[in-house]
Order: C-alpha cells, then structure tokens, then sequence
C-alpha cells in the first residue's frame, strides 16, 4: 500500500481538473484536434472531447493539455494538490507514464477521498465536470467512478485500477486503489484483470451489489 509507482493513466482524474480549472480546458466538450499520428489504436486516432479522451485514455490528449499548461503551471498544481512526490522530472508531459512521478495505493485512496468530498483546490464547477467524466457505472443500486492506468517498463507492466463506489442506500461512499504487476508484457489477461479484481473484491465486501 505504500510502495510508489507511476501513476499511468489514473493521472488523468488530476489532469482533468487541473485543465479544467486552469481554463485550458473550457470542459468535457473541449476539443483537441488529432495530429494524424497513427497510434495503433483506432479509437484515439482522431479529433477528441475530453469526456472521450477519458473513457479511451488517449495518452496523445493529456500530453497535449500538459504541454499547454507548461511546466511550471503543472509542476505547481501537483505541489498544490500533494499529488504523489509531486515530481515531474523525465519529461513533465509524459512523467505520469515515463518520467519521475510516482504514487502509492494509500495516496491514490487518499487523494480520491479529497476530490469526493471537495477537499482540493478546484471549484465545484470543475469537480461536477469531472465527477461527470469519472462515471465508469450508474444503476438503481450504485454509481462507479473510476480510471484505469497501464505503465510498461524494464521491470514489466503496472496496471491501476481506481475510483470509488457510492451506493443508492447512502452507505459508503467506497475507496479503491487496485494495483497489479506482472513481468508478462505479452499477457492476455491482464488489462482485464485491473478492473475484474477490484469489481470482484468490492462485490464480497458489500460495496458493489452481486449481479
């Protein structure tokens, strides 16, 4: 629970807010324009609005908004926020998959905890956006907000999967930070497996209900 790691893709709840709120983001409808790169991957190869940019974790996007911000603008946001070592070195505008910034599972828990309840230093417009992106689920029973997040390097993949779970009962709300390793960059289960065993555990503990 204490062991730092990049923090890939989940960042991007952060970078989010940060855009938002910055105003180089206007909102969830904000477009960037694609820059023709083909990245492999059909859903991201293309123009974007950041509620979609979210949802495909389209990596080119949020290197787009960070380069926008600057350095020091994004450098100073993660000291304001506390997030992780705060530490952008490697390159700030790919830190969060490559560079120097790292997280444990105990600062993302904590770190989500203060966005749900406002403790962080962004308007309520900008959380009820991006609270908005964040819904991964929305039943009769519960709302899920949550991010995935996938880092490669010498060692092998990290993989996240984090967000928190408010139940129709008012019970919770529920915090989660699922981290997995594998050295298999070849694996075939484990892009699943970040999201599949959070779900599972939240469902004995009674957070999710059973299907």
């Amino acid at each position: 629970a204490d062991i730092p790691t990049l923090p890939a893709s989940t960042f991007k709840i952060l970078g989010s807010l940060i855009g938002v709120e910055s105003g180089v983001l206007s909102g969830p409808d904000h477009v960037f324009a694609w820059d023709g790169i083909d990245r492999g991957r059909p859903e991201v190869n293309k123009d974007l609005m950041l509620r979609d940019a979210y949802r495909v974790s389209a990596y080119w996007y949020f290197q787009r908004l960070a380069q926008q911000l600057g350095p020091d603008r994004l450098k100073q946001w993660l000291d304001t926020v506390s997030y992780g070592n705060a530490d952008t070195t490697g390159g700030y505008d790919q830190c969060w998959v490559a560079g120097g910034l790292r997280i444990t599972p105990r600062q993302q828990v904590e770190f989500l905890e203060r966005v749900q309840r406002g403790d962080v230093p962004f308007s309520t417009r900008t959380l009820d956006m991006v609270k908005g992106i964040m819904v991964q689920g929305d039943t009769l029973g519960y709302v899920l907000r949550g991010k995935t997040g996938w880092a490669m390097n010498d060692e092998g993949s990290i993989g996240w999967y984090v967000g928190w779970v408010e139940k129709a009962d008012g019970s919770g709300p529920y915090f989660f930070a699922n981290r997995i390793r594998t050295t298999d960059t070849l694996s075939t289960t484990f892009a699943a497996a970040r999201k599949d065993l959070a779900m599972e555990f939240m469902t004995r503990l009674g957070a999710i209900p059973e299907h």
